[in-house]
């Protein structure tokens, strides 16, 4: 039997639609997350504002529920987000950065973190993939 590099079994997984699947699931769920955090809610609020069990919410962000359209807009408009859907040619390098409009004063110098924290993460997460 024949050992395949980890480069070799990812590259055989990318052509296939569950690694794309999965993908999409889980950046989904990071970008809610980030969002999750920045709201200040707990996850027992989000579960109820969504008339929805916390053990759900628990694995929404595990990235282990099998999301609808109509589910993602929930979950998003639950913390203040807004599903936003992007198609691309397969060859094409997107970059997705949101610029928050804010004055500099120290009240929300947690939002400017929040902003550089979401750019920084985003390179990682489109640069990995």
């Amino acid at each position: 039997m024949e050992l395949k590099s980890f480069k070799n079994l990812l590259a055989a997984a990318k052509l296939r639609d569950g690694y794309w699947v999965e993908k999409a699931k889980l950046g989904f769920s990071v970008e809610l997350n980030r969002l999750f955090k920045h709201s200040g809610m707990t996850q027992s609020a989000l579960a109820e504002k969504l008339n929805t069990s916390p053990a759900y919410i628990t694995k929404v962000f595990r990235g282990d529920a099998n999301f609808t359209i109509e589910t993602m807009v929930k979950l998003a408009r639950a913390v203040e987000g807004e599903l936003q859907i992007h198609i691309a040619h397969k060859q094409a390098t997107t970059r997705w950065i949101d610029v928050m409009e804010m004055q500099q004063t120290p009240d929300n110098k947690a939002s400017a973190e929040w902003v550089k924290s979401t750019r920084n993460a985003n390179e990682r997460i489109s640069t990995a993939a």
